[in-house]
């Protein structure tokens, strides 16, 4: 009896974290799609920065995903490239640990150019 008082606890914390791993894991894959699909609508033709925060935010709020509190910047640089960043937090099971995931895409923006 005095060993499952202990064993018990100790084996449900570990079934936690790895749950909470698992939900990390998804998180980063989440942004790692808004951040691509982002980018590439920002960077095709009639595209742009807002284009690209609306894609980005679809795939960081629809269903399934495990981002909260998430933040994108896009910035055109010089050059003719924009670059996409993305921040957010991970979905947390366990109270006061909480993973930070963020990524982020950089390319050439598409553009038409005659032949002169």
């Amino acid at each position: 009896m005095v060993e499952a008082i202990i064993v018990v606890p100790v084996l449900m914390f570990l079934l936690l974290v790895v749950v909470q791993l698992c939900l990390w894991m998804h998180a980063v894959q989440v942004t790692q799609l808004a951040a691509s699909e982002g980018d590439r609508a920002a960077r095709s033709f009639g595209g742009g920065p807002a284009a690209g925060v609306a894609s980005a935010q679809g795939i960081l709020h629809g269903s399934g995903s495990d981002v909260t509190g998430s933040q994108v910047v896009v910035s055109v640089l010089p050059g003719d490239s924009e670059w996409l960043q993305i921040s957010g937090r991970a979905t947390s099971v366990i109270p006061g640990l909480s993973f930070g995931v963020s990524a982020s895409a950089i390319g050439p923006i598409q553009q038409f150019r005659s032949s002169e």
